[in-house]
C-alpha cells in the first residue's frame, strides 16, 4: 500500500465506518435533496469578482498597513472585455483587518456592477463571488474588535444586502463559491454527529457527476441542526461542534434577517469527469434562474481546477504581487522618514 493510500485509509478510519457516508447519502436521496442537472446549452455571460490582500500586513510603529486588490471581469460566449483591477492601501492603528476590508471593497464592486446592469450600462447573466455570499466573521473577532472595526464589518453586510436587493430586481442570480470549506452542515443537519468528514468530502463521495445537493437556506439549517441536537442529546451535554455551528449560523441570521431566506447552500459535482471533488456554493436564485439552471451553467464553465473559469481568472488577477507590496512598503517608510525630518 502506498503512502497516499495509507493516508486515505487513516482518514476513513478516523471518520468511522465508511458505510455511514453511504447511509447518509441514501437518506439525502430519499428526502429528495439530491437531484440531477442537465447539460447547459444556452448563451452565458458571467460577472466575477474577487479580492486579495497582503498577508501578513506591513507592521509599523503606528499600527498596520495593508494592500487590497480587487479584480473584476465579464466573460462568456456572448460577451467579454478587459478585466478591471484596482488596488487600495489601508491602515488601522491596532488590528489587521485586511480580510474584512477586502470583503467591503469586493462587495462595493459587486454592487456597482449590479447597479450598472440595472441602468443598462452592463449586461451579464450570473454574478459570482469568491467565498460566501452572506459575509460572516468569527465571534472572537467581533468580541475583540474596536468600534471602527465593527463598522467595517457592518459595511460588508450592508453592501451585500444592497447587492442582493438589486440582483433580485434585475433577475440576476448571485453565487458564492467556497473553495475552502470545512463545515459539517450535511452531517449535523441529519444527525450523523459521529461522522468525522467535512461537508465537501461527504458531498464528493455521495454525488455523481451531474448531480447537486440542496441543503436549504441557513434558516433551514439552523432549525434542523437545533432539532437534531435536541433529539440526540436530551439527557447529556450537546455535541460541541454542532452546537457551535448552530450558534454561528444564528449570527448570520441576525445579521441578514429576511435576506438569509434568499440564499441556499448547494453542493454540486461538475459534469467534467476529471473533477473528483464537489463544489460548495451559496446561491441566491431568481425566478428565471433556478438552482438547477445555475449549477448546470456553472458546470458548463468549469475548468481543470473544478471551479468556474471566470472565478479562477479573477482569483489570479486579485493576488497582490511582491513587487507591489515592496513598492508600497518603501513609499510608506519614505513618507514616514520625510515627515519625521519635518518635525
Amino acid at each position: 500500500m502506498g503512502q497516499l493510500d495509507r493516508v486515505v485509509e487513516k482518514i476513513l478510519g478516523s471518520a468511522g465506518n465508511v458505510e455511514m457516508v453511504y447511509e447518509l447519502g441514501d437518506l439525502l436521496r430519499k428526502e429528495g435533496l439530491v437531484k440531477s442537472f442537465g447539460d447547459y446549452s444556452g448563451g452565458l455571460c458571467v460577472y466575477a469578482v474577487d479580492s486579495g490582500f497582503t498577508v501578513p500586513p506591513i507592521e509599523i510603529a503606528g499600527g498596520y498597513v495593508w494592500i487590497i486588490q480587487v479584480a473584476e471581469v465579464i466573460m462568456g460566449n456572448s460577451c467579454g472585455g478587459p478585466p478591471r483591477i484596482k488596488a487600495y492601501v489601508e491602515h488601522h492603528p491596532d488590528r489587521d483587518l485586511a480580510g474584512v476590508e477586502a470583503k467591503v471593497y469586493e462587495r462595493k464592486a459587486l454592487l456597482r456592477a449590479l447597479e450598472a446592469k440595472k441602468k443598462g450600462e452592463l449586461s451579464f447573466d450570473i454574478a459570482i463571488v469568491d467565498g460566501e455570499v452572506l459575509t460572516r466573521y468569527g465571534e472572537e473577532v467581533e468580541a475583540e474588535a474596536s468600534g471602527d472595526a465593527l463598522e467595517i464589518m457592518r459595511k460588508a453586510t450592508e453592501y451585500t444586502v444592497k447587492a442582493l436587493d438589486i440582483a433580485h430586481e434585475t433577475g440576476t442570480p448571485v453565487v458564492g463559491v467556497l473553495k475552502r470549506s470545512y463545515s459539517g452542515d450535511i452531517k449535523f443537519s441529519h444527525g450523523f454527529f459521529d461522522l468525522g468528514l467535512n461537508d465537501r468530502t461527504i458531498a464528493s463521495i455521495i454525488l455523481n457527476h451531474g448531480e447537486y445537493l440542496i441543503l436549504g437556506t441557513y434558516v433551514d439549517l439552523e432549525k434542523r441542526i437545533t432539532q437534531q441536537l435536541r433529539e440526540k442529546f436530551r439527557d447529556e451535554a450537546p455535541h460541541p461542534r454542532a452546537s457551535a455551528r448552530a450558534r454561528w449560523i444564528e449570527k448570520i441570521l441576525n445579521s441578514y434577517r429576511q435576506h438569509a431566506n434568499r440564499v441556499k447552500v448547494v453542493f454540486y459535482k461538475p459534469m467534467l469527469s476529471t473533477v473528483k471533488l464537489a463544489v460548495k456554493t451559496e446561491i441566491a436564485e431568481t425566478s428565471d434562474w433556478s438552482v438547477e439552471k445555475v449549477v448546470s451553467a456553472l458546470s458548463k464553465i468549469t475548468g481543470n481546477t473544478g471551479f468556474p473559469t471566470p472565478l479562477d481568472y479573477v482569483d489570479t488577477l486579485a493576488s497582490v504581487r511582491q513587487d507591489l507590496k515592496r513598492l508600497v512598503y518603501e513609499l510608506v517608510y519614505s513618507k514616514l522618514y520625510q515627515r519625521n525630518k519635518e518635525l
